[in-house]
């Protein structure tokens, strides 16, 4: 599990399709003349021209096979190409972390894979990676860590 189930969600955005696997918990991203009309990515790297931060995923997104089960309804997860939940805004606890550990009031970036880091990329032509946001505390000892995130 990558979001814990203690969160306060401000805005949800239930509007994009997700086309891969991905964890609920990541934050979502687009970005303009690649990524398609009503889609969204989990972009492997956190800086590009025009990426957009979308919101955190608040569903699993599996490639389901409806040929051996039924859907997960219960475990809150979608078929890959579906659309997915997503928050712009709110408070949530994650453990979608690379880089540092981050302390109270530090500022949160967009890292690799959709996680959430304290230290801003650059791609080195003057592309840093989105703010998302700000923790509010350290990681507990299941290594989740709280964060407001506003987009």
């Amino acid at each position: 599990m990558a979001l814990a189930p203690s969160r306060q969600d401000h805005h949800q955005l239930v509007r994009y399709a997700l086309n891969q696997v991905a964890e609920r918990g990541v934050i979502c991203t687009m970005l303009p003349g690649t990524t398609a009309a009503g889609e969204v990515t989990v972009s492997v790297a956190p800086t590009g021209v025009g990426l957009r931060a979308v919101g955190m995923l608040l569903d699993d997104v599996e490639d389901l096979n409806y040929d051996r089960h039924g859907e997960y309804r219960q475990r809150n997860v979608v078929d890959v190409g579906s659309v997915v939940g997503l928050s712009n805004e709110g408070d949530f606890e994650t453990d979608q972390l690379t880089g540092p550990t981050p302390v109270q009031g530090q500022a949160a970036f967009l890292g690799a894979n959709g996680s959430l880091t304290t230290v801003q990329a650059s791609d080195g032509l003057g592309n840093v990676a989105p703010a998302l946001g700000y923790f509010l505390g350290a990681p507990n000892a299941n290594g989740f860590a709280p964060v407001h995130i506003d987009l």
